[in-house]
């Protein structure tokens, strides 16, 4: 209900809510129905079990005959509340699965043409994966110009960038260089195959601790951190290892917020192997149209 309500404005979704509420009159309406259906005299067994003062206090208000009156209208009210709050209810949830079908339909098409250039010989590998990122993880956890994803690929000792994506185009920037397996939140993931952690120092307000923080944990030098161009808070990195279980590559998640990324959320997803096995399929076969240090070296560079 809260996903058909989405983007829906404060008002309004208040009161879906309130008319979907259909099971609480209907049950009211049934009841008061009953009652009011039933013998006098059973009707006054039941008020009897009430007690002697509320009932003189109710009856001090309006007489039974304006109580009986006030029950069928309350009654006929939460009968038309229950059957229209109903209806909207499976309108609403039909219209938001409606959405969600066209959406996985255009997200399925996408990735469809995305592999379809991977017969060509002038696949542009970086757009591929930036783009592959983009529709399976980016949309799919609704994250913001604050969050970036980046894939890194194992290159000999080194890592390059191979994908990349943010709604801040200062953060998505493709990096022209090679990043080292033991330093940062990368050597964290090639080493434990998982990682998440939070910055306690928000580089907004004080840029120095934050600084020395990733120094001191993360064995940044100086000069590096002034280049970097998204100083993140929170951090979230899974590995991807092929059959072999070798370390093909690392994904990582990133947030200028302590609280930009949904640790768990993100983590049931991705940590599935459906997950694993897609992403290094793909590495494996766009191998040989990705440029490698690997492939210089042979080559005598």
């Amino acid at each position: 209900m809260d996903l058909a309500l989405n983007g829906m404005p404060t008002w309004k979704r208040r009161t879906y809510k309130v008319l979907s509420w259909s099971l609480v009159p209907t049950i009211y309406s049934f009841a008061t129905f009953g009652y009011i259906g039933i013998p006098t005299n059973i009707q006054e067994m039941i008020r009897h079990q009430l007690p002697l003062e509320f009932r003189s206090y109710l009856l001090s208000h309006f007489t039974i005959e304006q109580w009986f009156t006030f029950l069928f209208f309350s009654a006929v009210a939460c009968v038309l509340w229950g059957s229209l709050g109903g209806y909207l209810k499976g309108s609403l949830l039909k219209k938001a699965n409606k959405r969600i079908s066209d959406e996985n339909t255009k997200l399925v098409e996408e990735n469809e043409q995305l592999i379809a250039q991977n017969d060509s010989n002038s696949i542009n590998c970086y757009q591929f994966f930036s783009r592959y990122i983009y529709n399976n993880y980016y949309s799919k956890f609704k994250l913001t110009a604050n969050e970036r994803i980046s894939l890194y690929k194992l290159d000999m000792e080194m890592f390059s960038c191979v994908g990349r994506y943010s709604d801040n185009e200062v953060y998505k920037t493709k990096p022209n260089r090679f990043y080292p397996r033991n330093i940062g939140c990368i050597e964290r993931v090639w080493k434990q195959g998982y990682f998440q952690h939070v910055i306690p120092h928000n580089p907004k307000e004080d840029l120095d601790a934050w600084n020395q923080y990733n120094i001191d944990e993360f064995g940044f030098e100086p000069e590096v951190l002034q280049r970097i161009k998204m100083k993140s808070q929170s951090l979230q990195g899974f590995r991807i290892q092929n059959e072999k279980q070798e370390t093909v590559a690392v994904l990582i998640f990133e947030s200028t917020d302590k609280t930009g990324l949904k640790f768990e959320k993100i983590k049931a997803v991705m940590r599935t192997a459906r997950e694993q096995k897609n992403l290094c399929h793909l590495l494996e076969s766009l191998e040989n149209h990705m440029p490698s240090l690997e492939s210089a070296h042979s080559e005598g560079f």
